[in-house]
């Protein structure tokens, strides 16, 4: 789980960087699975769900000093990824594929 307090925004009553925007709370989950058995490396699969409850919130909202424009938080996101050994010039080299990456995990 994230949970961020709100960053600044201007107060009901005018003044630059006076309140701040509602906290939030992500939630994040991930499996993972090691296959061994008939392979000659051990690969592993994940599975990761980012916001799971597809919260919409608001990270800033376009006032206070130097801050020109809304931003959100990130949407449901479903991520697969695949890790592999593989031997390559009698060295072993990790090699890795992801459709996509969450930046927590790089």
């Amino acid at each position: 789980m994230i949970y961020g307090s709100g960053l600044r925004t201007d107060s009901p009553d005018g003044v630059p960087n006076g309140s701040h925007v509602p906290g939030y709370a992500q939630v994040n989950i991930g499996v993972s699975h090691e296959f061994q058995d008939g392979m000659e490396k051990p690969a592993t699969i994940r599975f990761d769900i980012i916001n799971l409850f597809d919260k919409v919130y608001e990270i800033r909202d376009g006032s206070g000093i130097g801050v020109f424009a809304p931003q959100y938080g990130p949407r449901r996101e479903f991520l697969v990824g695949l890790i592999a050994e593989v031997l390559t010039d009698a060295r072993v080299a990790r090699h890795e594929s992801t459709f996509a990456r969450p930046s927590h995990c790089r």
